[in-house]
């Protein structure tokens, strides 16, 4: 899953705005690679799953799987963009992201990308993210 979305992501983004796309495994690895990337870098990461009970009760199996995952987008503020100006490039790179995933397609998947929620948090002077919460389901019918 992650690898198409970093394919899609990659080949998505306005490469005149964006420097790249990283994966992380965990959430400590995203907050050190957060501190160290190039600006206006977007971070994937796995955020978990969460599976409804099978809805087949006379036999077989139908169970969907929802799969969570975030995009950190990094931003290094030493260019002096504080208040307004900051705030407005925040919205112009998360509408390039939704604009890339809502209603993507994951190969191998049941439904597409949706938005969950999102927040910023800053990581070191100068430094912050805005971090988003994805998800898609998939279905498994044990066959």
């Amino acid at each position: 899953m992650l690898t198409e979305i970093f394919n899609h992501l990659s080949g998505s983004l306005p490469s005149e705005i964006w420097s790249g796309v990283e994966i992380a495994e965990d959430i400590d690895v995203l907050r050190e690679m957060a501190g160290t990337v190039e600006d206006a870098t977007v971070i994937i990461m796995p955020w978990g799953e969460r599976a409804a009970p099978n809805s087949r009760a006379t036999g077989g199996v139908l169970q969907r799987v929802e799969q969570r995952f975030t995009t950190g987008i990094v931003q290094r503020d030493f260019s002096g963009r504080l208040g307004a100006e900051r705030a407005t490039r925040t919205d112009s790179l998360k509408g390039d992201i939704e604009a890339a995933l809502l209603g993507f397609e994951i190969p191998g998947f049941d439904e597409p990308c949706e938005l969950i929620g999102g927040e910023t948090s800053p990581i070191s002077r100068g430094v912050s993210i805005y971090v988003q919460t994805w998800a898609a389901a998939r279905f498994l019918t044990g066959e």
